[in-house]
């Protein structure tokens, strides 16, 4: 069952490419300046997200001021321009819409609340299995007696996922030789999870969650997260909340990092930092 925030985020990308391409279209065939006013309420959401598709960062800002700031200043000049009378009602609704949709994005859509997770620092995780490339069953014990990073992420879809993973493949090296493991675990389909691992010449353990049962053990799953129509694609409506676990040899939870906002990911140097910590690796 698809989210009101799957819903939200696919017609609010709709929305500001919509407006930006009605705003050039009037600026070309004369239909005024206020036209170009508009382009400062949609164009920095444009230009945001084609920067996290395009350039693929592993984090943002929490309260992006570069998208927001100009999006309000624009509604604001645009509606002082309809109160002096040189700017129409469509102007004035296509402004105020991509504001309220840039206001949803950075304080509603990207924001998890306060996240707890169903396991303690220090207890076992649940008893949950994965699956691997080949389909075979895998568990936390499968890995008894090295310490392992998981790191549950929504999917290919997600740039900021995918240049999270990049990040973690250049420390991987170093957590390999000294006996660690990086279990990448997702919903998404083996073979989806196939050509990812063809991005990465490191030996990452690619974990399918099926049916997201281990999210739901683990309290972590996002129900309806999947951005609307990305089924098409072959993705599961239901995906996960970005997460961070470390256990150690013996399966023991000594770390987790429950992120409250998708854009904010921790440095892969802090797991590093943790497992040196710990004493699961060398110093």
């Amino acid at each position: 069952m698809k989210s009101l925030k799957s819903l939200f985020i696919s017609g609010f990308i709709a929305l500001t490419v919509c407006t930006s391409s009605i705003a050039f279209w009037q600026l070309f065939t004369g239909g005024g300046w206020p036209w170009a006013v508009l382009l400062f309420t949609c164009l920095p959401s444009v230009l945001f997200f084609s920067y996290l598709f395009l350039l693929k960062p592993a984090r943002t800002s929490a309260n992006l001021p570069g998208v927001f700031w100009p999006t309000l200043l624009g509604t604001l000049a645009v509606i002082s321009l309809a109160l002096a009378g040189q700017a129409s009602v469509v102007v004035v609704s296509l402004a105020i819409i991509n504001l309220l949709g840039v206001h949803g994005y950075i304080r509603w859509y990207s924001r998890y609340g306060v996240r707890q997770a169903n396991v303690v620092i220090g207890e076992p995780l649940p008893d949950v299995t994965f699956s691997d490339l080949n389909g075979k069953p895998v568990t936390v014990a499968s890995y008894a007696g090295q310490p392992l990073v998981m790191l549950f992420f929504r999917g290919n879809w997600c740039p900021l996922c995918m240049a999270q993973i990049r990040e973690v493949a250049e420390q991987y090296q170093s957590l390999q030789s000294q006996g660690a493991r990086v279990a990448l675990i997702s919903p998404q389909s083996h073979s989806q999870s196939a050509d990812l691992a063809k991005q990465f010449d490191v030996e990452f353990e690619y974990l399918r969650d099926d049916d997201n049962r281990a999210a739901h053990a683990l309290g972590i799953v996002d129900a309806g997260g999947t951005p609307a129509g990305l089924e098409a694609l072959g993705y599961d409506s239901d995906t996960v909340m970005p997460t961070v676990l470390i256990v150690d040899g013996q399966g023991r939870l000594v770390y987790q990092h429950l992120t409250d906002n998708y854009r904010i990911r921790p440095e892969p140097a802090l797991f590093v930092q943790v497992l040196k910590e710990k004493g699961l690796i060398d110093s």
